[in-house]
């Protein structure tokens, strides 16, 4: 999801009128050890403020079980936030909770700390998923508060986990599923198995967590790995017949392997320096790669994005240069173990988005956010220097 004042206008095709019966009752310290813990943190304090009920009423469909805690901290845009467990039905503050009650700053990762260090304590499990739901926007990070002003940074963010095995690390969010933003929470050490996010534009109505609760409660021993994939599936399987939901735009979601990031870097840094090495060459090619990885969104004006995997493929298919070739080749692999699920609605299914997004402006003269790309661990890697190197050889 996305700020209209800094990423866009948000795809709003309905206006959700829900009105939640919250029960003031104090929730259950879980004293066992459930399955799984499913967190999810709504900074709903912005344009979509509408959205948390809805989002909240597809959770009390199933709510909280033996085995899964359904734990969730809302900061709506004209109340204060509350820490509640999700029943089925309802809703039941969580008390005791330091925060309860108060105008939080949801971009403070103070305030995501102290909700994970509570629920961790309070309702231990096995596993764990946090869901961070709200605006994102790639490497600024995500979590936009407007009362008072802030977001939080994807360092951010790690620092708040980072005493935490958090199994899953899931954005209701837009634009996550880059490269730059796996590789940021791979180097910070995050002790984070999978990351699950879209290349793309996500719907107001976010994730169906209806069905995503439903599908881990008949099978709660799955593993982290078979429940990144459900989110995954049951995303593109929501969206498949509500496609006017997000503008006609396709709905796509994937889920990376955060220790495979690295290796991915790696490689694409080999691949970038022998594109370099004749970048006059190369530029025709490497530019219509770039077309071709344009994801179907780009009719918005978000074109400084593209799918990582299709600009290779095509990088690799149309190559002379037998290096290029074997280096684009050896890239294909390592994102083929990185991106361990991938769900597209139709009829983008042939569309170019693939699991993985990555920053590439078609110029300097129209490229955007170069101080705090820079500022990046990815663009140290060899990326941001491709970039310059193409950016030189325009003769546009």
């Amino acid at each position: 999801m996305k700020t209209s004042s800094r990423i866009g206008v948000c795809v709003l095709c309905f206006v959700v009128l829900a009105v939640l019966a919250v029960q003031g009752s104090q929730a259950t310290r879980i004293e066992g050890t459930t399955s799984w813990t499913f967190m999810v943190y709504i900074d709903a304090d912005n344009n979509l403020d509408a959205y948390g009920p809805y989002s909240l009423g597809l959770m009390e469909e199933i709510g909280s079980t033996q085995n899964v805690n359904v734990i969730v901290l809302w900061d709506a845009l004209y109340r204060p936030a509350y820490m509640y467990k999700v029943i089925k039905g309802g809703l039941e503050e969580v008390k005791r909770f330091a925060l309860n009650g108060k105008e939080v700053n949801m971009g403070d990762p103070f305030t995501l700390r102290t909700f994970v260090d509570f629920t961790v304590s309070n309702f231990r499990a096995e596993h764990y998923v946090m869901v961070l739901w709200d605006h994102g926007n790639d490497v600024s990070g995500c979590c936009w508060d407007e009362h008072p002003e802030d977001h939080l940074t994807h360092p951010e963010v790690a620092t708040a986990l980072s005493k935490y095995h958090i199994d899953i690390l899931a954005f209701d969010a837009c634009l996550m599923a880059m490269i730059e933003v796996a590789y940021e929470y791979n180097q910070y050490g995050l002790n984070t198995d999978y990351l699950v996010g879209s290349e793309n534009y996500v719907p107001g109505y976010g994730y169906p967590y209806n069905t995503i609760l439903g599908d881990l409660n008949q099978n709660p021993t799955m593993s982290e790995f078979e429940l990144a994939q459900m989110i995954v599936h049951d995303y593109a399987e929501f969206y498949q017949p509500r496609a006017y939901f997000n503008g006609g735009v396709m709905g796509t979601l994937s889920a990376i392997d955060l220790a495979k990031i690295k290796e991915v870097v790696t490689d694409l840094s080999v691949m970038t320096r022998a594109l370099m090495s004749n970048m006059e060459a190369n530029h025709e090619m490497i530019s219509d790669a770039r077309g071709e990885g344009m994801l179907p969104w780009s009719e918005y004006g978000w074109d400084r994005y593209i799918d990582l995997p299709t600009f290779v493929e095509n990088i690799t298919l149309e190559t002379t240069d037998p290096t290029v070739r074997s280096a684009g080749e050896v890239v294909l692999s390592s994102l083929e173990h990185a991106i361990v699920a991938l769900g597209n609605t139709e009829p983008m299914e042939s569309a170019s988005a693939k699991g993985m997004g990555i920053w590439f402006p078609s110029s300097y003269h129209s490229m955007w956010g170069l101080t705090p790309y820079a500022a990046t661990k990815f663009a140290t890697q060899g990326w941001l220097d491709f970039l310059y190197a193409y950016w030189n050889d325009y003769h546009g």
